[in-house]
């Protein structure tokens, strides 16, 4: 568990207008230009696209809808993190840093960004990273569950909530393991897909554990373990990783926090952890054999609890970083 308690807010804590001064829109997040080639398709399902390449089956949406999701996130990751892009301790001037599941690629052009010596690969299975970039990133359109292609010698080898919807992380983590020069570092960011709380005022019937619970298990028809980011220091370790290590930190989920901080980011996580349950439920849930009814009902109820500031939740995320050997 994280080690502090989030104290809640009290009434004279917030100002009425303190999110509304200006309208919070996800879409300031990204540039929606994106690269666009025939070769690749896609599927649409319950009036959401999702990626086809190599027949795989993520079952999240790679619309713009989710970009400008994904791109929130990593606004919410630098308000966490005080601006930090990662934990690892690598060396002051990297020469090569790798980014798998790379996304919109923001991570990545903000690395590059802040270590010009270095050369960034940006990598996805989905095209989606814009067409500008700085001159020391490049992307490349791959599944990392296959062989590797990226050349060898990296600094820092970097993952950000992708190991759920993987499926043989063994694997993934002996190339990362092979990637790296020695004395190199890898870093995988990833909640903990439960949420938690601390005082008692989650009730029993929190219907958002009940949507967390079903994530876990429709994930499983897939393949793939979606509460893996607690469970990365036995992998990391057989991978031949060490001084193997987890920091964590806690999200609110809404506004609930005194920490006027810790309100925006729970604000930014209630909207992203929002506008994943429905897309999410249409597209995996259904194999559990849910029907539209009940899975409508759920998507719901969920909603209305995470409207509830008196519900003080939260999740944790989990910073894991492991060294190759000198």
């Amino acid at each position: 568990m994280a080690d502090t308690t989030i104290e809640p807010a009290r009434p004279e804590d917030i100002d009425a207008d303190e999110f509304e001064a200006k309208e919070i829109d996800a879409s300031s997040f990204a540039d929606s230009t994106s690269v666009t080639s025939s070769i690749y398709q896609h599927s649409y399902e319950n009036g959401r696209r999702y990626h086809s390449y190599k027949n795989a089956r993520y079952p999240i949406p790679n619309d713009d809808e989710e970009q400008n999701r994904e791109d929130m996130k990593h606004a919410l990751m630098m308000e966490l993190t005080d601006g930090k892009l990662y934990f690892a301790p690598i060396e002051k001037n990297p020469t090569k840093i790798l980014d798998l599941g790379t996304g919109t690629g923001i991570w990545a052009i903000e690395v590059a960004d802040q270590h010009p010596s270095a050369e960034v690969t940006g990598v996805d299975f989905t095209p989606i990273q814009p067409n500008w970039a700085p001159p020391n990133l490049k992307f490349v359109v791959d599944d990392v569950e296959q062989e590797w292609n990226y050349g060898p010698e990296y600094d820092l080898v970097h993952f950000r909530q992708v190991f759920p919807v993987l499926k043989n992380h063994a694997v993934v983590l002996k190339q990362a393991y092979d990637s790296l020069k020695p004395g190199g570092w890898i870093e995988i960011q990833e909640l903990g897909g439960a949420a938690r709380c601390d005082d008692g005022s989650v009730p029993k019937e929190y219907s958002v554990h009940t949507f967390l619970d079903l994530c876990q298990q429709a994930l499983s028809k897939f393949g793939s373990n979606f509460r893996i980011g607690n469970e990365l220091e036995e992998p990391l370790k057989n991978a031949g990783f060490v001084n193997v290590s987890a920091k964590r930190l806690k999200v609110p989920i809404g506004t609930w926090p005194r920490d006027k901080r810790l309100r925006l980011v729970g604000l930014y996580f209630k909207i992203v952890l929002a506008q994943l349950v429905r897309p999410m439920a249409a597209k995996p849930f259904p194999a559990l054999g849910m029907s539209k009814e009940e899975i409508d009902g759920l998507v719901a109820r969920v909603e209305k609890d995470l409207a509830n500031t008196g519900y003080h939740s939260y999740f944790e995320y989990i910073f894991w970083t492991g060294q190759k050997p000198e």
